[in-house]
This record gives structure tokens, C-alpha cells and sequence, in this order.
């Protein structure tokens, strides 16, 4: 009976040590992953100094409550065509972009530190990887099925979203279509 106790003993005390291990491994990740500097909070910081120009006056209300973290006009050289904003959020969009057509007026509204695209036909998302590898990309979720890949950006400048659609032209042949991941609002 002595020999079946300690046997329970020493099952048990393993049980807590690994318990209080794996606790302290699990805490020391949290806390190490909570202390990376977020890039979009280092622009908020940038654009409160900076007095970014307001959001235009159509802009939904529950766009409006974002905090602009950027703002700029398209293209930098020349006659600007388009302004743009970024704004964070907390919630399933947390970083927007907003572009302004300076001629027409028209307000266009997209996820500002991702892309979406169509696999062409035949193409795995695994064959992505030596572009993603390249540019420097995170591929963020995918649908087999679908044949749909969300890819982060390249920077987080207010022309980040153009820069990698630009940047993945060259694998054309693995994609059927690229374009913003798009943000619409009931009604449109």
C-alpha cells in the first residue's frame, strides 16, 4: 500500500510542476507578445503632432469615430488625384483606408493593412509562398474553396495598399484578380 501512495505522490507533484512550467512559459509569451510596438500606434502618435486635414463630411458616422492615424494626397509628385486617410479602430476592421476622389468627390473605403485576391484556376495557396517569401508578406487567412487569399501589406504609409497590389504584378500568372479588401456598408 506505502509503494502505491508515494507512486500517487510522485504522479501528483509531477502534475503541479508541469502545471506551474507550462503557466510560466504560457505568461512569459503573453507578456512578450503584449510589449511588441504595434507600427499603426507609432503613426497615431505621428498624426496627433502633425494635425492631419478632417475626414470629409459624408463619411458614415461609424467611420467617423476613427482616429485618424494618417493622412496624404496621391501621387506625392504632381497633381494630387486622390486623398487619403487611415484610421484605427477597435473592433473586426481596426485599420481603415479612406481615398477621396478630388475631382468627383467620390469617398472609396477599405481594410488599409490588407488586400484580397482571387486565385487563378488550377493554383494552391501554397504556391504563393516564394512571392510572399520576397516581399516581405504575411498571408492572413485563405479559402481553399473559395480560391481567396488575404495578404497584409507591405508598409503601413498611406499608400501601402497600391504599393503591394503593384509589388505581387510580377506572380500575375498564380492570380486571377487583386484588388482592396473592400469595406461596404448596408445599402451599397
Amino acid at each position: 500500500m506505502r509503494a502505491g501512495n508515494n507512486r500517487i505522490m510522485v504522479y501528483f507533484t509531477g502534475f503541479l510542476m508541469g502545471l506551474i512550467l507550462v503557466s510560466l512559459i504560457m505568461s512569459r509569451r503573453a507578456a512578450r507578445d503584449q510589449a511588441k510596438v504595434d507600427p499603426w500606434l507609432e503613426h497615431n502618435a505621428a498624426m496627433l503632432d502633425a494635425g492631419a486635414e478632417p475626414l470629409p463630411k459624408k463619411v458614415p458616422g461609424s467611420i467617423q469615430k476613427g482616429l485618424i492615424i494618417d493622412y496624404g494626397e496621391l501621387p506625392a509628385e504632381g497633381e494630387p488625384v486622390h486623398r487619403v486617410w487611415l484610421l484605427r479602430f477597435e473592433g473586426s476592421y481596426p485599420n481603415v483606408r479612406i481615398v477621396e476622389d478630388i475631382a468627383s468627390g467620390e469617398l472609396r473605403y477599405m481594410a488599409a493593412d490588407q488586400i484580397k485576391l482571387r486565385l487563378a484556376k488550377d493554383v494552391d495557396v501554397t504556391e504563393l509562398k516564394p512571392m510572399l517569401d520576397e516581399l516581405g508578406l504575411r498571408l492572413r487567412m485563405f479559402n481553399r474553396k473559395e480560391k481567396i487569399a488575404v495578404l497584409g501589406v507591405l508598409h503601413t504609409g498611406i499608400s501601402a495598399v497600391p504599393d503591394t497590389i503593384q509589388a505581387i504584378e510580377p506572380w500575375s500568372d498564380l492570380i486571377e484578380r487583386v484588388e482592396p479588401d473592400w469595406i461596404l456598408f448596408k445599402g451599397e
